[in-house]
């Protein structure tokens, strides 16, 4: 029987087109109550923020939280200016830790950044191993040396960057966008019609 996961309306992002050259602004989004999951990774971003200049770290949704030494730009999240800021984005992270609550998470943070046509970099917890291609739509990363690495390999190179967004976008449009999840639903349904099983 298929599979029906929170859908994505893709319709409401897109992607600016990818700078080659200037700042790499590496894009997280979320909660003031889920950025502690930031705190997971200040070691790797520290440091890639001393080796690149360029890089800028972008808080949405925590409007505040800093990390010595690093460029890091905040701002409150707001519905109508959401698609832009994720536009304005890079990559897209996700970091986070493995307990009863977040194994129940979505994924939707992932969706959002891949539907902008975003590389991203995520923690390889529950229902992120089977959202994200690992090495083809982004990258998982499970150790400060991974998320230094893999976030680093896209500082550097903007057509992995590219790519790697184009892939998750089409990934998306196919397998979680609101139009395919429909579709699903009415043969879940079908299905069960046919079967003269009830709910």
């Amino acid at each position: 029987m298929a599979k029906i996961t929170g859908p994505i309306d893709t319709s409401l992002f897109r992607k600016a087109p990818v700078n080659g050259q200037g700042k790499v602004v590496l894009g997280w989004i979320g909660s003031a109550t889920s950025v502690q999951y930031l705190e997971l990774i200040k070691g790797p971003l520290s440091r890639l923020a001393h080796q690149y200049p360029q890089v800028i770290v972008r808080v949405v949704g925590a409007n505040g939280w800093q990390l010595p030494g690093v460029n890091v730009e905040t701002k409150d999240w707001r519905l109508e200016e959401e698609g832009q800021d994720l536009a304005d984005f890079d990559v897209g992270l996700m970091p986070i830790i493995e307990d009863s609550w977040t194994l129940g998470k979505g994924g939707y943070k992932l969706l959002q950044y891949m539907a902008s046509a975003l590389p991203v970099v995520a923690s390889p917890v529950g229902i992120n191993n089977e959202i994200v291609q690992d090495g083809v739509t982004g990258f998982l990363a499970d150790s400060d040396r991974e998320w230094e690495d893999r976030l680093a390999q896209l500082v550097q190179d903007a057509s992995l960057r590219q790519r790697m967004g184009a892939g998750g976008r089409t990934l998306v449009e196919n397998r979680y966008s609101l139009s395919t999840q429909q579709q699903q639903f009415l043969d879940i349904l079908t299905e069960v019609a046919d079967s003269g099983r009830y709910l």
